[in-house]
């Protein structure tokens, strides 16, 4: 039991430090002007980096903030589930719930990807940052890997409550 809290102890560490790069990777993007890696745009399209300034450089940073601030949730609701781990909480309720969080987080990454691209090109286009385009992206990798997270946490879920109704078999 030590091990798994001095584990969940430094993973709590990497986790936390990973929640911060977050916004330190679309603050880079952002001063480097790397515009096009912060949108995830489509190959072949070009932008008119003269009209990303004022309201639509916050619209631009709102935009390429969706996909990192659902990172940040999946990874705080991780963190949470190792802090459990640290104090030697598990298989309860409460761990069942966090790691059903944390795979719906993850599943919901490829479907905030797939709206993100559907409505960037749009949305550029009104602000005539760039020309007319509509994309539509299908990734379901993080969507099979959070349903299989979700799943699996009902499975202790019903593990748990199994063990309860042991538990009281006299």
């Amino acid at each position: 039991m030590e091990k798994l809290k001095i584990t969940s102890r430094r993973l709590q560490i990497v986790v936390f430090i990973l929640i911060i790069l977050m916004p330190c990777t679309v603050a880079l993007n952002t001063v480097t002007g790397a515009w096009a890696e912060l949108l995830n745009l489509p190959q072949g399209i070009s932008l008119d980096e003269t009209q990303i300034s004022g309201m639509s450089l916050s619209v631009v940073l709102m935009l390429g903030s969706i996909k990192p601030v659902v990172y940040m949730i999946a990874f705080w609701f991780l963190y949470k589930l190792l802090g459990l781990y640290r104090e030697g909480i598990i298989f309860t309720a409460e761990n069942v719930a966090a790691i059903r969080r944390i795979g719906w987080a993850v599943a919901s990454i490829d479907i905030v990807d797939m709206i993100q691209t559907v409505i960037t090109g749009p949305i550029l286009t009104f602000y005539e940052i760039s020309s007319g385009y509509v994309a539509i992206r299908l990734e379901v990798g993080y969507l099979i890997i959070g349903l299989f997270i979700v799943l699996t946490a009902y499975v202790m879920d019903m593990g748990r409550k199994l063990k309860e109704q042991d538990n009281l078999v006299i």
